[in-house]
């Protein structure tokens, strides 16, 4: 059996069929996410380290310390034209 990409459409009919968790929710990881995945998106190809200040910066702005290792890791990956913040 041949594995299908999930569509766009899709995954969001999948996100919004999920119960909601309050306690997910109110987590510093969900409440960026959505941001983050519009900088990997919006960034794709840009050098690393412009895509390292928008994603710092945005970790910043909803009140979370960036585990700059990490947010380094994903800035090369949207460098290279992935996004790794895509479900």
């Amino acid at each position: 059996m041949a594995h299908r990409p999930k569509g766009g459409l899709q995954e969001e009919l999948l996100r919004y069929l999920q119960p909601p968790v309050p306690r997910r929710a109110a987590l510093v990881s969900e409440r960026v996410a959505p941001t983050l995945a519009g900088i990997g998106e919006a960034m794709a190809g840009r050098p690393a380290d412009e895509v390292l200040a928008a994603l710092d910066a945005a970790v910043r702005q909803a009140g979370a310390t960036p585990d700059r290792t990490a947010l380094r890791e994903f800035a090369a990956q949207i460098e290279a034209g992935e996004n790794p913040f895509e479900a």
